[in-house]
């Protein structure tokens, strides 16, 4: 209910910030503290961060402590005269030296040099039961000794040395099966190209199960690899005694997540399906923790930290790369629970929660009741904008506040809430019109009456952009300005329109006779009520900023700023409505040029469809406006809105856009054997090779015998019957006679004839008819063939796609023929009558098959959505015996049922075809009546043909005056043809 307004003192908005600013300012100290807390977690992360990379650092030392006395001794080696013995002998001198090595460095297992020759020298420790096991070694038995050398007659040598603590000799084994050649090994091919060490990825040893590192080096001669056999199983024990916190858990992998090192050496090697032992992965680890966050963080080889949650338990995760000696691509795992790392800070950032809660349940309440008498007046207004919102512009706003600033607002929105009501009024004006030019004019009337003036004169630009052409004229009551306006040149610099589009915007100046001279407006104040003082040109501008129009208003007082800014705001719907126009013009032409481009090229394809395509929609349009017109009969209730007017012009013209999937010498297909060419001459030169042959038997008789005259009436005989057996393929060629049973049976007779061909018919042919003659294999030459065949060449396969099978899409109801096309000639020479086989009869028919496949694709607009129904309906029949759907006449639209008329008519009566001349008009007529009695044409729609004299206008208009004779059109409409119905 409207409150009346007391008497009030208006305050400033500054006197209620000085008491909100108490609480804003425990709010800022609340802020301030809690980025104090993010900073002290944010300095323990760095602080954690560090801890994190100098245990990174501590193991890559340890790492390096334990590859590198490794690495060192492989550099004296290298200089050992080993790498060049020639022989064992002098190679077994040498093994103090590596007994040495051995003893020296606990984590070497095997010292071992490969020679270019293949041969190889290896030493090994058995101080563990599993090597000894694996050897059949004796417990004295300290070192083991397996070489390869290479036998005179070429043949590898493969032996076992056994040896003690004091190098003494305790066996010999001689080893025929030790097969082993140290040149294919990774270790020796990787070291031959680099004279630096090569240390491979961890792996597990086969013969001790413990995870080391191969590390290898060319011999400083370049003859041979020395290398070693390294364990890294001391860095479990290393990577085990830097665990930060009590619980936390270190890991090293390979980067596919293979363990290297695992604070808990027994899980580090595990068996496989095969029973091997082999590195765990740490996806596969008990311990759920580094293996969670392995699979979150995965397996990227950055600096990464995260925080994970395993079983309801936090831990801080770090993951970064990791070398040592020549290793590269490991990566070091850290996890710490999170309780105990955050402990402290957890319990300082809880302490300080608590003073911040008492502080704001001290503050809270008198903050509140201080936002409410703020807020109360906007609350209230905020009501009035969700009633905007939705589109609610008919209550007034009534909110009002002591608050000055509030108070204005209010008065703010009371003004939109009328510009945006006046607003919408246009926009349904806009949207409520159909016909752009009657939306313009009602557009310009909106905007008089929005803004109050007292008249208004709307112009466009022409086509070429050079002048304003007006279009429209208006008064405000909504009644044209009765006076000529002239349209503005835009050369013309001094006028005010031309003035206004050069500072796109409004433009203001009082009514002055020179100003209306200009304009060529001299006359406008004799056809206004009142004198306009002033004149108002606002200009109106598309999406691209091309000038389309301008609107000039006049008024009887002065224009204040707030209505020309309103009238550049009013002018943009203007503007969408001008540009919508033209848009929407532009598009039909455009889509009307495409369907004569199509259409054209249809009749351009073959002579023998002339000018079809563009007949057929003339003579649709006449069917159908007699229908429309029509006040009694069948088509009483048959009416048609400009968007079915334009259905029946797009699907007249479209009617056969199939044909141009259509072959030509499918639709031109004169004589029965004619593809691209008539296939007739090869006939002929097959008869002319046969008579040469005949010749040729009757001179090879006359050697042999004395009776002249007897093979020469016999050659002469037999000539003869074959130029009378030509002349009647080529009679029955050509397609106008019928072929009876007795034709057959002689063109079955003549077809059994036979000549001989001596050359391969598979040479110079294309890719594809090698592909069909390739079905039988190739007959010996020379072989005799048959003067008419069917060959498996001349069948073409249809492809899949072409395949219309029972339920598709588009509801096809035609046989199709098993091949695409059949070229036997025997086949086509069999047909009875014309020149087509069924394969060229589905083709020909296909046309409206792939008309409404393609009209189907286009998208179409709503009212456009029949436009294949329409187009594709023209070959139906009313009994259900047409094609493609097999539609019966209540099943096809009446315009379908016009099409058809309208599509027979024209080809009965074209003259524009080589192959036929056009029908007379009464021939014409009398053949469709047949029709109408056969249920193939629409009773109703010949009779509307004919009472309208749609075929006599069409006639007058198409057909040569020849043609046109007298039609009685009562013997048509007798009531043999009107009962069919």
């Amino acid at each position: 209910m409207p409150h009346r307004k007391p008497k009030k003192r208006l305050i400033s908005v500054q006197s209620l910030l000085i008491i909100s600013s108490v609480t804003l300012a425990l709010i800022v100290a609340g802020t301030m503290l809690t980025l104090g807390q993010h900073g002290v977690n944010n300095a323990l992360k760095a602080a954690l961060e560090e801890q994190f990379n100098t245990i990174g650092m501590m193991v890559r030392e340890r790492a390096r402590r334990l590859t590198e006395p490794v690495q060192s001794q492989l550099s004296i080696l290298i200089h050992d005269q080993i790498t060049t013995a020639p022989d064992l002998s002098t190679r077994l001198s040498r093994l103090p030296v590596f007994s040495e090595v051995l003893k020296s460095n606990s984590t070497i297992r095997n010292v071992y040099v490969g020679y270019p020759n293949g041969e190889f020298f290896l030493i090994r420790k058995t101080d563990t039961d599993l090597i000894r096991s694996s050897f059949d070694l004796k417990r004295t038995t300290a070192y083991l000794v397996q070489t390869i050398t290479q036998d005179v007659d070429g043949s590898k040598v493969g032996e076992y040395r056994l040896y003690d603590a004091d190098l003494h000799l305790q066996e010999v084994r001689q080893k025929p099966d030790y097969i082993y050649d140290p040149r294919e090994r990774p270790w020796y091919k990787a070291s031959e190209k680099t004279a630096r060490s090569v240390t491979s990825s961890p792996y597990t040893f086969f013969t001790s199960q413990k995870v080391g590192v191969t590390i290898s080096q060319r011999s400083i001669s370049a003859s041979s690899i020395v290398g070693f056999d390294a364990t890294i199983e001391q860095l479990t024990s290393e990577v085990k005694s830097l665990q930060m916190i009590p619980g936390s858990e270190i890991a090293i992998t390979e980067m596919d997540g293979t363990l290297v090192a695992y604070s808990d050496l027994s899980e580090l090697l595990t068996r496989n399906a095969e029973g091997e032992l082999v590195r765990q992965n740490i996806l596969s680890l008990p311990s759920p923790i580094l293996s969670t966050a392995a699979r979150k963080m995965g397996m990227s080889s950055d600096y990464q930290h995260d925080v994970i949650d395993v079983m309801g338990e936090e831990w801080v995760v770090s993951s970064r790369p990791l070398e040592f000696g020549t290793v590269t691509g490991a990566r070091l795992l850290l996890a710490v629970p999170a309780d105990k790392l955050f402990a402290s800070t957890r319990k300082i950032i809880r302490d300080q929660s608590i003073v911040i809660i008492v502080i704001l349940a001290l503050f809270i309440p008198f903050g509140i009741l201080v936002i409410r008498q703020i807020t109360k007046p906007l609350r209230l207004l905020s009501k009035d904008v969700q009633k905007l919102a939705s589109f609610d512009f008919n209550h007034p706003i009534s909110v009002s506040s002591r608050v000055r600033e509030a108070s204005e607002l209010a008065d703010t929105v009371e003004r939109l809430r009328i510009t945006i009501f006046r607003f919408l009024e246009i926009n349904r004006t806009i949207a409520a019109e159909e016909d752009f030019n009657t939306l313009l004019v009602k557009t310009l009337d909106e905007i008089i009456a929005t803004t109050e003036t007292q008249a208004g004169v709307l112009y466009l630009t022409d086509n070429e952009g050079k002048a304003l052409v007006p279009f429209a004229s208006r008064v405000q009551n909504g009644h044209p300005m009765e006076m000529d306006i002239p349209s503005v040149p835009l050369s013309q610099q001094d006028s005010l329109l031309v003035r206004a589009i050069t500072k796109k915007g409004a433009e203001n100046v009082s009514a002055s006779w020179q100003e209306l001279e200009q304009m060529g407006l001299e006359n406008v104040k004799e056809a206004l009520d009142e004198p306009a003082s002033h004149i108002l040109a606002t200009p109106l501008f598309n999406r691209s900023n091309d000038l389309v129009g301008i609107i000039l208003l006049f008024e009887t007082e002065s224009i204040d700023p707030t209505l020309m800014r309103f009238a550049e705001a009013l002018s943009g719907s203007a503007a969408v409505s001008v540009e919508a126009r033209r848009l929407i013009a532009a598009q039909r032409e455009l889509f009307e040029s495409f369907i004569q481009l199509i259409a054209g090229a249809i009749d351009a394809k073959s002579p023998y469809t002339g000018g079809h395509c563009a007949r057929v929609p003339e003579l649709t349009k006449l069917l159908a406006k007699a229908a429309a017109e029509a006040e009694s009969g069948p088509f009483e209730d048959f009416s048609l809105s400009r968007d079915d007017w334009e259905s029946i012009h797009v699907a007249s013209w479209l009617h056969d856009c199939g044909k141009i999937t259509t072959p030509e010498f499918v639709i031109d297909k004169a004589t029965k054997l004619e593809t691209i060419y008539d296939r007739i001459h090869e006939i002929r030169m097959r008869v002319e090779v046969m008579k040469r042959e005949a010749e040729i038997c009757s001179l090879r008789n006359v050697l042999k015998k004395e009776d002249i005259a007897f093979d020469e009436t016999t050659l002469q005989a037999e000539l003869a019957q074959l130029d009378e057996d030509f002349a009647f393929i080529a009679r029955f060629n050509q397609g106008g006679e019928y072929l009876d049973e007795s034709k057959q049976d002689r063109m079955n007779a003549i077809a059994q004839k036979t000549w001989t061909r001596t050359l391969d018919d598979r040479l110079g042919i294309s890719h594809e008819e090698w592909h069909r003659k390739n079905r039988t294999a190739p007959a010996v030459l020379p072989v005799t063939e048959p003067l008419l065949a069917d060959k498996p060449e001349h069948l073409f396969e249809r492809p899949e796609s072409e395949a219309l099978p029972e339920g598709n899409p588009w509801g096809f109801k035609m046989e199709v023929p098993e091949y695409l096309y059949h070229r036997g000639e025997m086949h086509n020479l069999s047909i009875q009558r014309g020149t087509l086989t069924p394969e060229d009869r589905y083709k020909i028919n296909e046309h409206i098959v792939q008309t409404i496949k393609m009209l189907d694709k286009l998208p179409f607009p709503k009212h456009l959505r029949n436009v294949p129904e329409l187009a594709g309906g023209h070959h139906e029949k009313m009994d259900g015996t047409g094609y493609p759907k097999r539609l019966t006449q209540h099943e096809m639209s009446p315009v379908a049922r016009m099409m058809a008329v309208a599509d027979i008519f024209e080809a009965l009566t074209a003259v524009d075809r080589p192959y036929k001349k056009g029908k007379m008009l009464s021939e014409a007529i009398k053949i469709m009546s047949f029709m109408v009695e056969n249920q193939h044409i629409d009773p109703d729609v010949f009779r509307l043909f004919l009472e309208s004299k749609a075929y006599l206008i069409y006639a007058h208009e198409y057909m040569n005056p020849d043609q046109i004779d007298t039609v009685h059109i009562a013997d048509f409409l007798s009531s043999r043809n009107s009962e069919i119905r």
